[in-house]
């Protein structure tokens, strides 16, 4: 049996012949890896711990040999000149131990080199598996909390209330405190036991079906009866944005988006029936989990991508089918949006859309203050309200490239639009390589790539998703195992 698990590894792995310390520091790489690929849907912390077991197997590895295993990629030189840009802004920026914290980040572009380096095709194609499995399984956990509903439903908020002036009204829910899921006044009255008076609880609530941050204080009479909170409540609400295992429905989104893409690929490529079937299935399913979590700008871009790639990638049929089903998209959207959050998937005037336009236009004005090398990523959090940017939460602009540009300057900008220029080419050809070649699972997968970075890229737009890690890692983990596929 473990002739037969090492016979299976080993296939799924770039090796030569070598002693059995390299053999077992290879296998342990490729069940971190895997490992990765089924926790990056659900937990940072996971996903990142496996991939640093990984690293260092991979190390461990090279140290035994006495020799690395590079493998060159048209995306080294933009990446160096990203990264070279993004050290020389830390070093110069306003909160320097802000930012050179934040330098931690580019360590993740080690996940497309890790992959790329490692798996063989047959191994790229398995963790591709993991990561979509691993996601249908978070998907089924979010539409069976739908089903069943979240938290409790605010009613009355009684005078003296300690949530009176919080921003909650009747209809708002609440459904976590203290980062444990609560579905009855009883069970927040548990919770408040569980801490000391005078401890600062969060509680996480939805008004309007955007989250609302309170913070309480543990009292006595809090922790005494049902009573303390102050308010009525009635059942759950199934009106919510779904988030799968985490509490971040925006990340999610994008997820859902990057998985349902890449099943778009099974159906852009010359493979059997059934494997078209199965990703048609699939695509649904992901497509079904991004309108349920009833974020606009990212339901418009994987409409948007999922046309430009067909567009780009399939024949006049396939484009005329891509632009219904991208209609029929828009107008679930479109209701799922307006019940629940009670804002209309066309209409921006809402507050969250002023919010994000507030956010973007402070950082337009900062990068032309500051145009060559940026303030330093995230130091724009420290003077907040010095430099111009609307209300008390402290967040960022919600925009990529203003982000980027307003962190690191207009030519780190210049080199993360020729990075993703260089992925988009690398893929590109890689598909028509498969094509030429006859490979049609190569094919899919390139294909799928191509739409994933679409997405990503028209999301970015008006979403700060290249700092966002989860997306992030997926994404490079897409990428990885594309290049591993082509070759």
């Amino acid at each position: 049996m473990m002739s037969g698990f090492s016979g299976w590894a080993d296939s799924l792995i770039r090796r030569e012949n070598g002693s059995s310390g390299v053999a077992w520091a290879d296998r342990g790489e490729l069940c971190f890896l895997l490992l990765f690929g089924l926790t990056v849907p659900h937990s940072i912390a996971a996903s990142q711990i496996s991939l640093m077991l990984a690293l260092i197997c991979q190390m461990v590895r090279n140290v035994v040999e006495k020799r690395a295993r590079p493998r060159r990629s048209p995306l080294d030189r933009p990446l160096l000149v990203f990264a070279l840009l993004t050290i020389i802004s830390s070093i110069f920026s306003y909160a320097p131990a802000i930012s050179l914290a934040k330098l931690r980040g580019l360590g993740l572009f080690l996940i497309f080199y890790l992959i790329s380096s490692t798996l063989t095709r047959r191994g790229g194609l398995v963790l591709l598996g993991c990561l979509v499995m691993s996601g249908l399984m978070g998907l089924g956990y979010s539409l069976v909390e739908r089903v069943a509903g979240r938290g409790m439903t605010i009613t009355v908020i009684k005078p003296g209330s300690p949530l009176a002036g919080s921003g909650l009204v009747a209809g708002d829910v609440i459904w976590m405190i203290g980062r444990q899921r609560v579905r009855s006044l009883e069970e927040a009255q548990r919770v408040f036991a569980d801490h000391r008076p005078g401890e600062r609880l969060e509680v996480e609530a939805l008004h309007s079906g955007d989250p609302l941050p309170v913070a309480l204080t543990v009292t006595e009479a809090l922790q005494a009866s049902p009573g303390g909170l102050g308010i009525a409540v009635s059942g759950p609400t199934r009106h919510f944005r779904i988030s799968g295992l985490t509490r971040q429905f925006i990340t999610y989104a994008e997820q859902m988006q990057m998985l349902g893409l890449l099943l778009l690929g099974l159906l852009l490529a010359r493979l059997p029936v059934k494997w078209r079937l199965a990703g048609f299935i699939g695509f649904s399913l992901f497509e079904t989990g991004l309108v349920l979590t009833a974020t606009r700008s990212v339901i418009a871009s994987f409409v948007g991508a999922m046309v430009l790639a067909t567009a780009r990638l399939g024949g006049r049929k396939v484009v005329i089918t891509a632009i219904v089903g991208a209609i029929l998209i828009g107008a679930l959207g479109l209701v799922v949006v307006s019940t629940t959050r009670r804002v209309s998937l066309a209409r921006f005037g809402d507050d969250s859309t002023m919010r994000r336009l507030g956010y973007m236009k402070a950082g337009l004005r900062t990068i032309s203050r500051h145009p060559l090398l940026g303030v330093g990523m995230d130091a724009h959090k420290k003077f907040w309200r010095e430099w111009g940017f609307p209300g008390d939460y402290i967040t960022h602009t919600h925009s990529t490239p203003i982000q980027v540009a307003m962190d690191r300057g207009l030519p780190a900008l210049a080199a993360l639009i020729w990075l993703l220029q260089a992925t988009w080419s690398m893929l590109l050809s890689g598909r028509r390589r498969a094509e030429d070649g006859g490979d049609a699972a190569a094919a899919a997968v390139c294909g799928g790539a191509l739409a994933c970075l679409a997405g990503f890229s028209l999301s970015a737009l008006t979403n700060y998703n290249f700092g966002d890690s989860e997306s992030l890692m997926m994404l490079l983990a897409i990428i990885g195992c594309s290049r591993s596929v082509m070759s």
